[in-house]
């Protein structure tokens, strides 16, 4: 008869150490699942439409004394030119901090002046269209954001006076080159407002026309973006 009720007692005893195994298991579970939610709750992702307008230019470090038979000429930095861009942005936001990968049109260029002796100047222009694929990391501090990331871009087309110096000049032969963009943007609703800077990374040196190639001439385009984007969720 002891032995009958000893046995129950362990029994017992073995169960209500089995339902508290669950029940912290389950607890877990719960808070685990809890956990998860939140964070997939933070890692928003959002996307939607981008275009604006780009001030580009082409920088050279100017290049004097060329001579073209019985001609001499400099070559300068020209002016800017506007252009303008239109693609897709993407943003993954966890907490105030988010990332942003962008893949767009861009159509810009600039200008390069040979100046010839005796005070002729010639404005030789060039145009280029890209496709871009800047990749920004920024922090929100409520509606306003600061951003900076590298760019991709690849140069697929070209149109170049520079084909007055000689037949098949290019400058951009290496199609695919880097660069890096910065600023700031602001939020309002489903639109955002970005101002930025784009800086060039990539040597462009070797892309001038041979005629030319003892002098150190790097086209690296710059340029100030202004973009108008619309968001497909609610920021």
């Amino acid at each position: 008869m002891q032995l009958l009720h000893l046995s129950f007692r362990l029994i017992a005893k073995l169960t209500v150490n089995q339902n508290q195994t669950i029940m912290k298991k389950f607890i877990l579970f719960l808070v685990a699942s809890f956990f998860l939610v939140q964070v997939a709750d933070a890692q928003l992702f959002n996307w939607g439409l981008k275009a604006g307008l780009g001030f580009s230019s082409i920088q050279i470090s100017d290049v004097t004394g060329i001579q073209d038979g019985s001609d001499v000429y400099d070559l300068v930095t020209g002016d800017g030119v506007m252009g303008y861009h239109l693609g897709v942005q993407t943003r993954i936001k966890i907490a105030m901090v988010y990332v942003q990968p962008e893949l767009y049109w861009n159509a810009g260029g600039g200008s390069v002046k040979q100046v010839v002796d005796g005070g002729v100047t010639e404005v030789l222009n060039v145009k280029f269209n890209r496709i871009d694929i800047p990749v920004l990391v920024g922090a929100k501090l409520g509606p306003v954001r600061l951003n900076l990331g590298p760019m991709a871009s690849l140069v697929v087309g070209e149109n170049s006076d520079f084909q007055v110096l000689q037949a098949d000049a290019a400058l951009y032969k290496e199609t695919f080159t880097w660069a890096w963009q910065g600023g700031i943007g602001v939020d309002v609703w489903k639109l955002s407002l970005d101002f930025r800077y784009e800086g060039p990374l990539s040597d462009l040196s070797r892309v001038i026309p041979d005629d030319l190639s003892e002098y150190t001439l790097d086209p690296r385009p710059k340029q100030w973006l202004f973009s108008v984007g619309y968001w497909f969720k609610s920021k």
